[in-house]
């Protein structure tokens, strides 16, 4: 059987030494360049196949933890209500004269209307004529009384003198009886006499007295009577005064209700005058801030570009579609040309929290379970966090996390199970 031969025979060496050592340089070089290459990509490697997620930083939000005062507030929506916007009535029935119209700015004092009222100064009229002439009457009722006292008096005087008369008269009798010069019966004449004076000048005593009591007290009721009416008149004159409508403050004119000349009835509106100077905001708060919410509380207003103090003077006790209506007052400095039913926005500072470890919130707290991501380099890594007190701006961060670290507080789309985050380029 005859084998098969090879070709060996038929090879021929082609020049070949150096050729092949020269192919065997270059791979050499070539192994060594990918041999550096993955030892320089080994640790991103690594780090790659250790996370999660791979997530790309342009598309990341990242807060840093700063210690700082943490402001719990409310922003709210309102409008400029007048605080002072009294409305005048008219005092008495009558006829009404404008001396102003809507619109019109006023000073305090300044005439608005007039009402003519003629029922009123008709009465007045009547009164002060009864004042005068019980005025008369007492004065008529005065001057009896000095002459009556005077005629007590005289009464009184003229009982005491002849009471005096019949004492001389009782000591002659008696001396003339210790002499024998009268009889028994001149001397007990004489003791009746005296004895009868001074009853008279008693009795004259004590009627003078009693009738100066009686005069005094007429006199008196006179007077109460005189001033009673006095005040009638008075309380009428300023009915009569009332009848003159001025403004109570410095402000506007923004509705009158009645027109020139109309007849009026008793108590029936006339003018509102809005005090430019008494404005505040009227807003509207979520119900869930309804229990927060406290009288003196503190806000800021924004008007235009600039901010004011204020602060809630009134809270509605309801709730209406979910909200509640505060009254904010200007504080200190109010803005200038504020007009009703201007809408401006507030802010109202429910707590403030000093000196706390805060972060700016994001989206990624809005699903927050207890965990945040952690920057470090290009690693986010999961730890667990405490929230505290939350504002508009900010959270507090309790537990879990120091000043100066790096959280991600963008959205992210992570589950339960993930623990660590590549960020790349």
């Amino acid at each position: 059987m005859t084998a098969i031969q090879d070709t060996s025979a038929q090879d021929v060496v082609v020049g070949g030494g150096s050729r092949s050592k020269k192919y065997t340089i270059y791979l050499v070089a070539a192994l060594m360049g990918v041999a550096g290459l993955v030892a320089y990509a080994y640790p991103s490697v690594s780090e790659m196949m250790s996370s999660d997620k791979v997530i790309s930083a342009s598309g990341m939000r990242v807060a840093t933890i700063t210690r700082g005062d943490l402001v719990r507030e409310v922003n709210t929506q309102g409008h400029i209500v007048a605080a002072n916007s009294p409305t005048l009535f008219s005092p008495e029935p009558g006829f009404v004269n404008l001396e102003i119209k809507a619109g019109d700015r006023v000073k305090a004092g300044q005439l608005l209307a007039t009402i003519e009222s003629p029922s009123l100064n008709e009465r007045l009229a009547r009164e002060k004529s009864i004042y005068s002439r019980i005025q008369i009457e007492t004065e008529r009722r005065a001057i009896k009384s000095k002459q009556l006292v005077l005629e007590l008096q005289q009464t009184e005087d003229m009982a005491k003198v002849e009471l005096k008369a019949m004492q001389r008269e009782k000591q002659r009798a008696d001396h003339a009886k210790r002499l024998q010069l009268i009889s028994e019966f001149d001397l007990e004449k004489a003791h009746d006499d005296f004895a009868r004076a001074s009853l008279v000048y008693q009795q004259s005593k004590q009627n003078n007295k009693l009738e100066k009591e009686s005069i005094e007290f007429e006199l008196l009721a006179e007077k109460i009577e005189l001033e009673n009416q006095n005040i009638v008149v008075q309380a009428l004159n300023r009915r009569v005064e009332n009848l003159v409508i001025r403004s109570p403050v410095d402000g506007m004119v923004g509705n009158v209700q009645v027109k020139q000349r109309q007849a009026l009835v008793d108590n029936q509106a006339i003018i509102t005058v809005i005090d430019l100077q008494a404005f505040e905001l009227e807003a509207r708060v979520a119900e869930g801030f309804a229990d927060e919410l406290a009288l003196g509380m503190a806000a800021k207003v924004r008007v235009n570009s600039d901010i004011f103090d204020g602060e809630i003077v009134g809270i509605s006790p309801e709730v209406v579609n979910g909200q509640v209506v505060v009254r904010i007052a200007f504080v200190g400095e109010a803005p200038e040309n504020l007009r009703q039913n201007q809408r401006l926005s507030s802010r109202i500072l429910l707590q403030n929290v000093a000196d706390v470890l805060i972060v700016d919130r994001g989206p990624f707290f809005d699903s927050f379970r207890g965990k945040v991501f952690k920057v470090e380099g290009k690693i986010a890594r999961r730890v667990d966090v405490k929230l505290g007190e939350t504002s508009l701006r900010h959270m507090e961060i309790s537990s879990g996390l120091k000043e100066g670290d790096k959280i991600i507080i963008s959205s992210l789309d992570v589950t339960a199970t993930d623990l660590q985050i590549l960020i790349s380029e």
